[in-house]
């Protein structure tokens, strides 16, 4: 926008000492809004100012001494060396200006810009000068520092040995010796660096050769400082003076490093009088103005900056000269060389000369800056008024900026979402979906990504948003995403529920149908179709006389009619439909006018044929229901529906007890019976309407009833109503009664029995065994024979009475049944059988068994008498026996299986009689009752027990068990 000036040869602040121009340099620097330091050779930095300090956010002690890549990507270090190196090549002092990006101390990075200036002494390259720009423009308030050193002298004589004769005050300070310890020594003693340098010698040479004062100026190793040293020489030896220059010597450098940077920067730099005349401009500011260098030097500050200009009588000036603040600054539009006008920013302070206060001041060219400014704020209202969510990810998915409808559509706080991850709003998986597409745009070339997705709201409630991103690239060069997001939560679900009606209306058995106006057929739905025979095809545009006569398309008008004038009560007719083969479907319709301009009318069909079927099949059913009713022997049968109210009853008992059925029909039973009845029946006529079929024992007009209650279903397997059948049961329970006394008297005679037995059989033993003992020796062989025949005899005759006697007390000496854990009860018996089970070398297989309503003792007896026959009848190979369970509705089935000898088919019922035994006693011992036991048991808790074998196969003997409740 603007064209530099021509370089002339002035020389910056020529007219200044080397203390001011180096005080102006020093104040310049610390003015400039932009980073500013010096490498050594090595990349170290060895002086920074405070710009560069706020920008990096590292203080000056953490800078000094690192590498510049602590700032700087290893890939942008490499090409400033090449800058470096190449401007080396071609003895170009200045090097163009390089883009790249900062890093902070807080782990981001800025964009800057970096004008490099190499520095060489001698023709030696010493370092480099960088002035870095912050491209965001981010201002920063500058400090000046101000400094003033001194300079002492130091003065000392040697003869012409070059042995101290005298010491002034300021060299013993210097040295850090005293006159008296100094006299007489060595120079070169003293100063051995000096010795060894050439520059020293022969300046003393010359001195003394030539007695003519000589000067040099060197840095000392043994003072640590530079040196100017000044030679007088006499007759007897050389007056030196001494003059530590080490601050000159800095001032010089940094002098020649500041004209260098006032040249480079790109900033407009300027100095003025007392009187607010120009003094100094440098080519930046010449650039800037429609002026030339000449035409500016002396004039007035107003000539470039107009009204704008600060001058020396407003109250900004005598503030700044108060010290009342730190420095003034200002925007103001000037006119370019070209006649164009630019927007500057200006920034100056103070600058004492003597008694004189003048400025220093940097001027910015920032027209750009401003156009940038006035569209980004142009961009921000647009995307700030979008009614989209609008948001910017960085390299690392964060954001960097979200506008108001983004914040508002998440929950989230502006604040909140600065900063964060993406995933905190799009989810888990988003950086692996955010890449797909990426990946997806690079390979089909597309330049916006459009997909759906879920977005988290501060909630964590999700909803649908259409997403689109495209991607973005920052100033300094890393890659981001900007995208927006629209809450589509409702067309989506819109769009879903389109999708389930139309997946419901192409589904549904009912055929569907839309006519127009003229009656003509617009959407069918399969269902239709396949009722009607017709193709989609056929149907669509056809008139609905196709398939209806003209009395069902007169019904249908009528309806629609009165849908239309809102006095439609039951919108349906029932009509034949007229087939595509000619037959004729009984059907019900029922009708629904469309909203809309087109009066289009929509129409569900059903298929009656099968109801009508079910219809004739459910009167059927009920004739049938009622026959079974009304001929019930020794009991009584009846339907009743949900309210528990009789719709058919009937049977010989209600015969009996002269009940009329006309009585109960159309009663509930709420109202027949008294109410402690109906609260004792009620729960079993409800629980089939849950499909569950109960059965109970009551009492009623002095009959002992069994009743069942059961649900009756109709073809669709739906109950419609509740049967209840009742049995007589009086006499049987009398029966029961009679025969429970009856077992108390046999287990009462039993034990009578056994023990008027067991006494005179005890006798009988006592005297074989007396016998044995007093006659065993006189005893042939055929008579110890027939004396251990009758004592065996007895000991079986005692076994059998205990068996018989522990048989007859199943009943009465059981203990209540509880739940029990099965597998329990085994491991007791197994570890009751160990013996037996490795002498046989046994092996038994439990699976998993359940817990079911057992008396624990008897179940024990039960198993150990069946694993004990298993053991028992193995044949010739070691005994394998498996114990398991499967349930059977109400019970669980436990098997015991072996591959033993097997049971002959013939003997399977014989076996659970008393006394029966398939064996010889010489072959197999035991009493024949064992089983017998086993099946009283469990007859005692109202199972079953049988066995399956063949011969030589195994057997498998199972019985049921009740389950519990929780198994």
């Amino acid at each position: 926008m603007s064209t530099r000036a021509d370089a002339t040869n002035e020389v910056f602040w020529a007219d200044a000492d080397d203390e001011v121009a180096l005080e102006r340099y020093r104040m310049l620097v610390e003015m400039v809004d932009d980073g500013i330091y010096q490498l050594d050779t090595d990349g170290t930095f060895v002086a920074v100012n405070e710009t560069l300090v706020e920008v990096t956010g590292y203080d000056s002690d953490d800078l000094l001494g690192e590498h510049i890549s602590l700032l700087l990507a290893d890939d942008d270090v490499d090409r400033i060396n090449r800058e470096i190196s190449s401007s080396l090549e071609t003895d170009d002092d200045t090097i163009g200006t390089v883009k790249l990006a900062v890093h902070t101390a807080g782990g981001k990075t800025i964009p800057c810009e970096l004008r490099l200036t190499p520095l060489q002494e001698g023709g030696e390259f010493r370092g480099t000068i960088g002035i870095a720009r912050d491209r965001s423009e981010t201002k920063r308030q500058r400090t000046l520092q101000r400094t003033l050193d001194r300079i002492s002298d130091a003065v000392y004589a040697v003869d012409d040995e070059f042995r101290f004769t005298y010491i002034n005050g300021p060299t013993e300070d210097l040295l850090h010796r005293s006159e008296g310890d100094l006299l007489g020594e060595r120079l070169w003693d003293v100063f051995p660096s000096a010795a060894e340098n050439d520059t020293v010698r022969a300046a003393f040479q010359t001195a003394m050769q030539s007695q003519e004062s000589t000067r040099y100026d060197r840095y000392d190793d043994t003072l640590d400082s530079w040196i100017e040293a000044t030679l007088f020489p006499s007759e007897t030896g050389i007056t030196v003076s001494v003059r530590d220059v080490t601050e000159r010597k800095t001032r010089e450098r940094e002098l020649e490093r500041f004209e260098r940077i006032a040249e480079t920067v790109d900033d407009g730099v300027y100095t003025t009088d007392h009187e607010g005349r120009f003094v100094f401009v440098n080519d930046a500011f010449v650039s800037m103005s429609e002026h030339t260098r000449a035409e500016l030097l002396g004039a007035h500050g107003s000539v470039f900056f107009g009204d704008r200009f600060v001058d020396t009588d407003e109250p900004e000036w005598r503030k700044l000269v108060a010290d009342e603040c730190d420095s003034i600054e200002f925007e103001t539009d000037i006119t370019d060389p070209g006649s164009e006008t630019l927007t500057v920013h200006n920034k100056f302070v103070r600058l004492e000369t003597g008694d004189e206060i003048g400025r220093v001041g940097v001027t910015r060219d920032i027209t750009d800056r401003k156009a940038y400014e006035h569209d980004l704020e142009r961009y921000e209202r647009i995307v700030e008024t979008v009614g989209d969510g609008v948001y910017l990810l960085d390299e690392d998915h964060q954001f960097t900026t979200v506008n108001s409808a983004f914040a508002s559509l998440t929950g989230y706080d502006h604040d909140e979402l600065i900063g964060s991850h993406a995933e905190l709003v799009f989810g888990e998986k988003y950086v692996e979906i955010a890449n797909a597409k990426q990946a997806e745009m690079e390979a089909t070339g597309s330049s916006v990504a459009v997909f759906e997705e879920e977005l988290y709201l501060a909630t964590g409630d999700p909803i649908i948003v259409e997403s689109r991103f495209t991607l973005f690239e920052f100033d300094d060069g890393e890659r981001g995403r900007i995208g927006t997001v629209r809450d589509v939560t409702d067309r989506v679900e819109h769009e879903r529920e389109l999708e389930q009606y139309e997946t419901i209306v192409e589904t549904v058995n009912d055929g569907i149908y839309v006519v127009d106006e003229d009656g003509r057929f617009t959407m069918v739905n399969d269902a239709y179709t396949d009722l009607t025979g017709y193709s989609r095809t056929e149907l669509l545009g056809s008139h609905v006389s196709l398939v209806g006569d003209d009395e069902t398309i007169e019904q249908a008008k009528e309806v629609e009619s009165e849908l239309a004038a809102g006095t439609a009560e039951e919108p349906m007719v029932e009509a034949a439909i007229r087939t595509a083969d000619g037959n004729r479907v009984p059907a019900e319709a029922t009708f629904s006018l469309l909203s809309g301009d087109m009066r289009e009318r929509v129409g569900v069909v059903r298929d009656m044929t099968e109801r009508k079927e079910h219809e004739q099949a459910l009167e059927e059913s009920e004739r049938r229901y009622r026959t079974l009713a009304e001929n019930f022997p020794n009991g009584a049968v009846a339907l009743y529906d949900e309210d528990l109210t009789y719709t058919v009853v009937g049977g010989e008992l209600l015969d009996d007890l002269e009940i009329p059925t006309d009585d109960i029909v159309g009663t509930p039973i709420s109202e027949r019976y008294p109410a402690d009845f109906v609260e004792e029946i009620e729960p079993h006529f409800r629980a089939v309407f849950d499909g569950e079929s109960t059965s109970f024992e009551t009492t009623y007009h002095g009959r002992e009833l069994l009743a069942y209650t059961l649900p009756v279903r109709n073809a669709g397997d739906e109950i419609y109503a509740g049967m209840l059948m009742i049995q007589d049961i009086t006499e049987r329970e009398q029966y029961r009664r009679k025969l429970e006394a009856s077992n108390e008297r046999l287990e009462q005679f039993a034990y009578v029995a056994s023990h008027d037995l067991q006494e005179p059989l005890r006798m009988v033993t006592s005297y074989l065994q007396l016998i044995e003992q007093r006659y065993g020796d006189v005893l042939d062989d055929d008579g110890t024979e027939f004396l251990e025949f009758a004592v065996d005899g007895a000991e079986r005759m005692r076994e059998m009475i205990d068996a018989l006697l522990e048989y007859s007390r199943i009943e009465t000496r059981g203990n209540p049944l509880e739940p029990v854990d099965l597998t329990v009860v085994v491991q007791d018996v197994l570890a009751d059988l160990q013996i037996r089970i490795d002498e046989h070398d046994a092996t038994i297989v439990i699976e998993d068994l359940p817990h079911v309503e057992s008396d624990v003792s008897q179940l024990r007896q039960v198993f150990q008498n069946l694993l004990s026959n298993a053991i028992t009848y193995s044949g010739d190979e070691p005994p394998a026996i498996e114990i398991s369970a499967t349930r059977d509705r109400e019970n669980w089935v436990i098997s015991v299986c072996d591959e033993g000898i097997g049971i002959d088919p013939d003997d399977t019922e014989r076996i659970f009689e008393v006394f029966q035994r398939l064996h010889s006693y010489d072959e197999h011992a035991g009493t024949g009752i064992g089983l017998a036991l086993c099946k009283r048991i469990v007859e005692r808790h109202g199972g079953d027990i049988w066995v399956d074998s063949d011969p030589g196969e195994g057997t498998t003997i199972s019985f049921t068990l009740p389950a519990t409740a929780s198994t």
